[in-house]
């Protein structure tokens, strides 16, 4: 994973950090509990499907992890 920089939302317009280099691309935005992901556009169903599974186990080993610090 690398960390890009904050997007600003203005005017329902989304301003990319210097960090992305990226132009002139589409992207399909996802929320997996409570997290926006942006993923180059098309993407059919069955990828689709895998990085949903691949970022919840992501995300709940992260939680996890932060869980187990805070004890």
């Amino acid at each position: 994973m690398k960390y890009l920089g904050i997007v600003r939302k203005e005017n329902n317009i989304l301003f990319m950090p210097e960090g992305f280099k990226e132009k002139d691309k589409t992207y399909e935005a996802l929320e997996i509990e409570g997290v926006i992901i942006l993923i180059p556009s098309p993407i059919d169903k069955e990828r689709l499907s895998h990085i949903e599974k691949l970022i919840d186990v992501s995300i709940n080993e992260h939680r996890k992890s932060l869980e187990d610090l805070a004890k």
